[in-house]
């Protein structure tokens, strides 16, 4: 069910017809919570059953955990919570790579398997109810958290839906508080534009971006270095208008059901190194690898080289969160190389100077941020690309630039080529517009009634007519 569907709107109304209905907070989380198991049960009612199996087994390790002192037994409860969680997103997720991996290994070797490659369908949202979870066992493990002694705020913690399917990932030292207070309907004029503004970016920006990126990114080889680039470029955009649309929409859609969720994203496009750029990116998933496997691993308190280490790990293993491909274990590479190469560069000019710090000059500025979106729009390619030959064939042009322009003999339309940029263009007028003034929402949200209506009805004007053909799921659907 995608939230720009008549499906969802029917939805909205009558959850909130119901708890218009009821008034007492105790039942409203019951609601909360069946409108949510519907919710996911709309792709494939079979896979509640996963939600449940996991909300079962951390609500009763976090209890035990809890209420026991035995620091061995509570290591135990927190591998068993760790196991159970793990091993379910293992299978469903990654057993087929690893299983069609050992195939072409012993293919390779000349010896012919007597099994098939595996073909498991994956529960949408399973990686981000499982982070979700798994923050609540190590909270509790680690005494930072107090375990709840109520099964239905915790059942709805796991399963919330605005966020269940494709973050921001909430932990549960964020969200179970929320639940103690009552719960209450309330909608502002700032919301509604919020919601608004993640339609906008996911339906009339990334949709529409991608007529342009899919061809392009489905045959690299027949396109000049010029198009690879453009292409590349729009799926910077594409990607960001994707995920952050569904941030603002599922945040925009929690507010009214009293609920707060964390930011999600902060201009990654405005990042000049690495670590700039994973403090604005998907920051619920950059500071939960952060804080609960960065940390575990050592973070930056044993020797360079263990920093380094730690660094890689979890970059390679927050590229396979993204999926069952081998191209996102490289986009992880990539990332993992970038940060270490900046931390290494940084600690060598500390070296060699301790007062050394970047410089804030127009011509630093401008060329860190060159530096750094040039590999961003790198690896966005190595992101794109499941097949390893397209990825090295669009890598290769993007790096080495061909300077053909001959655009007219590719067949390239030229509605499509300059839709693109006019899109492109939009989406770079308002993504400054935001940086120096704020949010566009925040500012539509002090208009009068009159005025918040008119530009509610230009908006449907240009909702109809740049509205895609045709629809695609959110991107981190897949994930």
């Amino acid at each position: 069910m995608l939230f720009y569907t008549p499906e969802f709107l029917v939805f909205s109304l009558l959850l909130l017809a119901m708890l218009g209905i009821v008034h007492k907070s105790e039942p409203r989380k019951l609601i909360l919570l069946i409108a949510s198991y519907v919710f996911y049960m709309w792709w494939n009612p079979a896979f509640i059953l996963l939600i449940i199996i996991s909300t079962v087994i951390d609500y009763v390790i976090g209890g035990k955990m809890a209420d026991e002192e035995n620091q061995n037994k509570r290591r135990l409860l927190l591998i068993a919570s760790m196991t159970s969680n793990l091993g379910m997103l293992f299978f469903f997720k990654y057993a087929g790579l690893f299983g069609d991996s050992l195939l072409g290994i012993m293919r390779m070797m000349g010896s012919e398997p007597s099994w098939v490659s595996l073909n498991i369908t994956l529960p949408v949202g399973i990686s981000f109810y499982t982070f979700q979870t798994m923050s609540y066992t190590i909270d509790i493990y680690r005494r930072e958290l107090k375990a709840t002694h109520k099964p239905l705020d915790f059942a709805l913690f796991v399963a919330f839906f605005p966020q269940l399917v494709a973050g921001p990932i909430v932990r549960a030292a964020t969200f179970l508080p929320q639940l103690t207070k009552d719960v209450k309907i309330a909608c502002d004029q700032t919301t509604l534009f919020l919601i608004l503004r993640g339609m906008a970016k996911k339906v009339l920006i990334a949709d529409n971006l991608a007529i342009f990126i899919d061809p392009v990114f489905n045959s690299p080889e027949g396109w000049p270095s010029i198009i690879i680039w453009l292409a590349a470029i729009g799926f910077a955009i594409q990607i960001y208008c994707d995920f952050s649309g569904y941030s603002d929409i599922a945040i925009g859609i929690a507010r009214i059901l009293g609920f707060t969720l964390p930011r999600n994203f902060n201009h990654p496009y405005s990042a000049r190194n690495p670590s700039d750029f994973w403090n604005r990116w998907h920051i619920s998933l950059s500071s939960w690898l952060r804080d609960y496997l960065y940390i575990s691993l050592g973070g930056n308190r044993g020797s360079a080289f263990a920093t380094y280490r730690n660094l890689m790990l979890t970059m390679l293993l927050g590229g396979l969160w993204h999926g069952a491909s081998w191209n996102f274990l490289v986009w992880g590479l990539l990332h993992g190389s970038l940060l270490v190469g900046h931390r290494l560069y940084t600690g060598t000019r500390r070296k060699m100077d301790p007062n050394w710090r970047a410089g804030d000059g127009w011509v630093t500025y401008l060329l860190s941020l060159f530096v750094m979106q040039y590999f961003v729009l790198l690896t966005w390619i190595s992101f794109r690309l499941t097949d390893f030959d397209a990825m090295q064939t669009a890598i290769y042009k993007f790096v080495v630039f061909d300077f053909n322009f001959e655009l007219a003999s590719i067949g390239l339309g030229n509605m499509a080529f300059f839709s693109t940029l006019g899109l492109m263009l939009t989406f770079s007028v308002f993504t400054i517009i935001s940086q120096r003034v704020g949010h566009i929402e925040n500012y539509l949200g002090t208009l009068s009634t009159a005025k918040a209506a008119g530009v509610c009805f230009i908006s449907g004007i240009v909702f109809y007519y740049f509205w895609p053909l045709t629809q695609a799921p959110f991107i981190y659907f897949q994930f």
